[in-house]
């Protein structure tokens, strides 16, 4: 893996998620799962939606970009708008709920999560 990597803006798509917790929803993945990388990093779009992840499989760090979303973990909830950072432990249960569009910047880690 070499010590400095680069996506242009030109190279960042948005993709449907077809499946799962987010199905339907738009995705931009800047470094991926693939494990290439220790983290992962994209860009997530969500639109009305109230979504669990029963136990959560990475260590997120969301930036809010735009809209509003509220995030419970482990019974703890909060509301964060445009501007406002996340830190989401792995392993805890998690509540995603977007009453209308929320659109942020998130970074994982292991990036591999998926993979094992």
């Amino acid at each position: 893996m070499p010590a400095l990597l680069k996506r242009a803006k030109e190279a960042i798509t948005f993709t449907t998620i077809p499946s799962g917790e987010f199905a339907g929803s738009q995705i931009a993945e800047i470094f991926d799962t693939s494990g290439d990388t220790r983290m992962s990093c994209g860009i997530h779009e969500v639109s009305n939606a109230d979504v669990i992840v029963e136990v959560a499989p990475v260590d997120d760090v969301l930036y809010i970009l735009e809209g509003e979303i509220e995030i419970e973990a482990d019974g703890v909830r909060q509301t964060y708008h445009a501007g406002d950072f996340a830190y989401l432990r792995a392993g805890a249960r998690q509540r995603y709920i977007v009453r209308d569009h929320v659109k942020h910047i998130y970074v994982c880690f292991p990036s591999n999560w998926k993979n094992g």
